[in-house]
């Protein structure tokens, strides 16, 4: 991720909050923030935003809500088709977009569509690096598919 990017120390400053527990105040951080740029042709921005945003829910429902605004962002489209990223900064991010959303479509009783985007995220992760970030990406994606493979 670009953090050399406008805007982008306040919202990594406000997803440094929401890691360290405070996730109401994160929350109305990134909200200001939402605010702020979700109006403004800034993917990455709005991406990153919506992508924390959605940490901070509690209702699956919302929680997909902000996923599927992140990878709109990301990717131009809610779709469960696999696009590339409008901007090469967020082609990693691609595959962390997809596991957050298949997720909560899992938690919303979506397992169909949940599926689709495993195999996008599943897709994408060779771009990922073999580190720490990269094995957490493709570990989550592989265990929502053995789950969802569990409950056809």
């Amino acid at each position: 991720m670009d953090t050399t990017q406008p805007g982008m120390s306040e919202i990594i400053n406000a997803v440094g909050t929401l890691q360290a527990g405070d996730r109401q105040a994160a929350r109305t951080e990134l909200l200001r923030l939402w605010h702020e740029w979700s109006k403004r042709d800034a993917p990455l921005q709005r991406c990153t935003i919506a992508h924390f945003l959605a940490d901070t829910e509690d209702d699956p429902a919302t929680e997909l809500e902000w996923d599927l605004l992140a990878l709109e962002a990301a990717t131009g489209s809610r779709g469960d088709s696999d696009l590339e990223a409008v901007d090469p900064s967020l082609n990693n991010f691609l595959p962390s977009l997809h596991l957050n959303v298949g997720d909560a479509c899992r938690r919303t009783g979506q397992s169909e569509r949940a599926k689709l985007h495993v195999e996008n995220g599943l897709a994408r992760s060779s771009s990922l690096e073999d580190d720490g970030y990269g094995q957490y990406v493709r570990g989550g994606l592989e265990r929502l598919r053995a789950r969802l493979d569990n409950n056809s």
